[in-house]
């Protein structure tokens, strides 16, 4: 059966692609009837989520280079409101179930009519407190119930989560506090509610991360099976995040022969700016030979031109290089069945701290080498705190042992024989 296709989207190969027509009155100044771009999937349900924005862009590139006006079909502006930024908000973000973005809407829909959908430089921990007391008050329309201590902390939690995305969009004061943290606080004499979630994850173990790279290996279906390969390789000896390896430039790549240095950039704190380095040869020629692909790659899309992996698509409400390909890892790591609740992909960071700190290393070269800041030393606190630091044990009581002069003897006194 042939299938048609939606207006605008064709195959090139087995990739989608979308074409743009430019309009007549445009056409003598951009030079050509049509614009194509590469949608950069071969599933036509994932092209059709991606269209709108590859049109968007299409659009805003051909006003930027030509210098034409925009139309009001092409504007990129937002606005500001409640109403306006929750919905931007939960129709570009693709990291969460219907199910939780239809109870987030209609969080947001109770905020939005209680704020009388004002600004959001309006928002201030004396809002935030009137709408949490406002829910306590008010009967649920399904049950006519006060609201349960759980939905209220859901309420608490979707609001939170939407304050940072608007931090992200730059469209309130980053310096000011979460006005949405800590609206649950506990009162005087009241239990502190369990938390069912584990908290005890562990470093990964070498077999368990070879087994994840025999995965990635036999599984030729991956979409993403080059970029996850060298990823976990490439986290295990670096200590890196997951997210720090997916968004490397290929200018912050420098290759010195007998290793090859990463330049980090972009993080949240200035001790996360770093520069590492790998040194195994043949990490250095799988980051070689990813490298001279991206060079030859079409990007998927214009932000990951000069990127290492200039195929991935982005995801998340921030538009991460890391989003996708952490969760295909995340799959293919469940689908182990090797501890799978103990560890998670953040945990070949936890193993590269318990091995420097195995080894000896300094408190302020770890936190050189992994990016913390070297005021507090977090290193056994956290990444370390259930990995295996026998040795670093062994060599204290050793120490110990030589200081003390050895073991007790009796020598004026016959000993004790047992």
């Amino acid at each position: 059966m042939t299938r048609t296709l939606p207006k605008g989207i064709f195959k090139r190969g087995d990739v989608y692609a979308v074409r743009f027509s430019v309009p007549t009155e445009l056409q003598s100044v951009v030079g050509k009837k049509e614009v194509i771009r590469s949608l950069g999937t071969k599933d036509l349900v994932e092209a059709l989520g991606k269209r709108a924005e590859v049109l968007e862009q299409i659009k805003v590139s051909l006003f930027s280079d030509f210098e034409i006006p925009v139309t009001s079909n092409a504007r990129t502006s937002y606005g500001t409101t409640v109403r306006e930024t929750a919905h931007r908000w939960l129709s570009e973000s693709d990291g969460i179930t219907n199910g939780t973005r239809a109870r987030y809407r209609n969080i947001l829909a109770r905020f939005e009519d209680y704020s009388g959908n004002c600004e959001v430089t309006k928002i201030n921990r004396e809002l935030a407190l009137g709408f949490m007391d406002h829910l306590k008050s008010t009967p649920s329309q399904k049950t006519g119930q006060l609201l349960s201590h759980r939905s209220l902390s859901i309420h608490q939690i979707c609001l939170a989560s939407y304050w940072r995305v608007l931090e992200h969009w730059g469209l309130v004061d980053g310096d000011m506090k979460n006005p949405f943290s800590s609206l649950m606080r506990r009162l005087a004499g009241q239990r502190q509610k369990l938390d069912p979630r584990k908290k005890n994850l562990r470093p990964v173990t070498r077999e368990e991360a070879e087994a994840l790279l025999s995965y990635i290996t036999g599984n030729g279906r991956l979409k993403y099976q080059q970029e996850m390969y060298l990823t976990v390789r490439l986290l295990w000896v670096t200590a890196c995040r997951l997210g720090e390896i997916a968004g490397l430039s290929l200018s912050d790549i420098d290759d010195q022969g007998d290793h090859i240095r990463l330049r980090i950039t972009g993080a949240k704190t200035e001790a996360g700016n770093r520069t590492v380095m790998v040194l195994g040869r043949e990490d250095c020629e799988l980051l070689r030979g990813a490298v001279r692909r991206a060079k030859v790659i079409e990007p998927c899309c214009p932000e990951n031109a000069g990127l290492l992996f200039p195929s991935l698509l982005r995801g998340g409400y921030d538009r991460t290089t890391g989003h996708y390909l952490g969760k295909a890892l995340e799959k293919a790591r469940k689908a182990l069945a090797m501890n799978a609740d103990e560890w998670d992909m953040h945990s070949f960071r936890r193993s590269g701290v318990s091995a420097l700190v195995n080894a000896g290393v300094s408190k302020e070269a770890r936190n050189l080498a992994v990016g913390h800041s070297n005021n507090d030393d977090i290193g056994i606190s956290v990444y370390a705190k259930r990995g295996n630091l026998s040795e670093v044990i062994k060599a204290t009581f050793e120490t110990l042992y030589d200081e003390l002069g050895g073991s007790l003897s009796l020598r004026s006194v016959t000993a004790v024989r047992y």
